[in-house]
């Protein structure tokens, strides 16, 4: 779809922000190549950086320090880590449907099963506990959570929160939380499942969304579990050996003088989230949650004879592109997403195309 999108297409398809890293970073990138920041560093990562990432979620966990965190390429080489680590052949995981297309693919890398639970509109896309224990086997090893959540933009309460970290330890499993859109939350403060009370809790963070570092693939793993870490950074050394050395600089310099960063982005995309939630809802056929995290909108539409898919790709025809809801599982069916990576002029734009588009599919 993306290959078949015309220069003139709105395009709400692909999760990127649009923004450029921190200034100040870049410069400290470049910086860092100047100085010889070229060669192979620890596996772990940069200890400065590892430390200052710990300390930054001391708010959850005084006692973290940098032998808690590995630095990895990107959130997408954390998550094989991960899996690496916890899951032997034949091995079950719980993900979440709707789903990030890598979690399923990678669990099958690793030799496991993955056993998908459903996180449905009607809910909030939060799962239920009914529907995670109906999941549940004698092989089953870890859960994993997402959120604030890609595709959906769906996020938990403290309350729920808590009782998926319950369901984990009353069932001795390995919770790994995605948490990648951490800086990215409205109206409230993010909940993390870090630090709510279980130990064996890993999570997924990365750069890329929070500081616009996407090309940059730079992210990281942090438990609170040090023989859990111990197996990770292992894992991180068969599949790339290390992480960027100048990079690694650059972040650190990010983290300790444009903290501030990702939250002016956050105020753009709440902007973002008002108009395109409020155009949405405004069409007829179409039933759209305001998301609590994330940059994605994942509405229900409505079209009598036609599957995500197809609207999907009426829709290109139209000059919008998106993704259909199939794309990320069985139970995305029936829902499109749209990213609002975009201004807001071209977001308006989008819209009006859109729906002309689904007028005209419905006969109206």
């Amino acid at each position: 779809m993306f290959d078949m999108a015309g220069d003139d297409a709105v395009q709400f398809g692909l999760g990127e922000p649009d923004f450029q890293p921190p200034a100040l970073a870049i410069e400290a990138f470049s910086q860092a190549m100047k100085d010889g920041r070229n060669k192979y560093t620890t596996t772990a990562g940069l200890p400065p950086l590892r430390q200052k990432i710990a300390e930054t979620w001391h708010n959850r966990i005084p006692t973290l320090d940098e032998n808690n965190v590995c630095m990895t390429m990107s959130g997408t080489n954390a998550l094989l880590d991960i899996f690496l680590a916890l899951v032997d052949p034949g091995d079950e995981v719980l993900l979440p449907e709707p789903y990030f297309p890598l979690y399923p693919t990678d669990v099958v890398i690793c030799g496991g099963n993955p056993v998908l639970y459903p996180c449905l509109f009607d809910n909030g896309f939060v799962p239920t506990i009914a529907d995670l224990e109906s999941s549940l086997t004698e092989k089953t090893v870890a859960v994993l959570y997402n959120f604030p959540s890609n595709p959906t933009g769906g996020n938990v309460t403290p309350e729920q929160r808590d009782e998926l970290i319950e369901f984990a330890r009353a069932n001795d499993l390995w919770v790994i939380t995605d948490e990648v859109y951490d800086r990215i939350v409205y109206d409230s403060e993010h909940v993390s499942f870090l630090g709510a009370g279980y130990d064996k809790v890993i999570m997924i963070n990365s750069f890329s969304k929070t500081f616009a570092m996407t090309g940059w693939r730079i992210g990281y793993i942090l438990s609170p579990d040090l023989e859990a870490m111990g197996h990770i950074t292992k894992m991180q050394y068969y599949v790339t050996a290390c992480s960027n050395d100048a990079m690694q600089y650059a972040v650190l310099e990010a983290l300790e003088k444009a903290s501030d960063y990702p939250e002016q982005m956050r105020d753009e995309f709440k902007q973002r989230r008002d108009l395109i939630c409020a155009r949405l809802n405004a069409m007829p056929g179409v039933s759209c949650h305001v998301p609590t995290g994330a940059f994605y909108v994942f509405p229900k539409i409505d079209v009598p004879g036609m599957n995500s898919e197809e609207i999907a790709m009426a829709l290109l025809e139209g000059g919008v592109l998106c993704s259909p809801g199939s794309a990320f599982g069985g139970a995305g069916e029936g829902h499109l997403r749209f990213a609002y990576t975009i201004g807001r002029e071209d977001i308006s734009r989008g819209m009006d195309r859109v729906e002309q588009v689904l007028a005209e599919l419905r006969g109206d």
